[in-house]
């Protein structure tokens, strides 16, 4: 994994992920509700978002300093 590669996965929100698949912007209820989420599931959202992306979005799962894995994505350059 190059450094790039984790600089670009760090430049992208689950708000930018969820205007990708959806064209708009990310209720504050929706958004409630996704950071509420226990990480496991937070990550299997994320890998869906990414499926839903149809390619413009790409993820990977990486065990963060704390020890819990966290599933990163960024978007894919054509």
């Amino acid at each position: 994994m190059t450094q790039h590669l984790v600089d670009r996965s760090c430049c992208f929100s689950f708000d930018d992920l969820f205007e990708a698949v959806h064209g708009r912007v990310m209720s504050e209820a929706q958004r409630r509700e996704l950071y509420a989420l226990p990480q496991d599931q937070r990550n299997r959202w994320v890998r869906d978002m990414v499926a839903k992306t149809g390619g413009g979005f790409s993820c990977e799962d990486r065990r963060g300093t704390d020890g819990v894995i966290y599933t990163a994505f960024w978007r894919v350059e054509a």
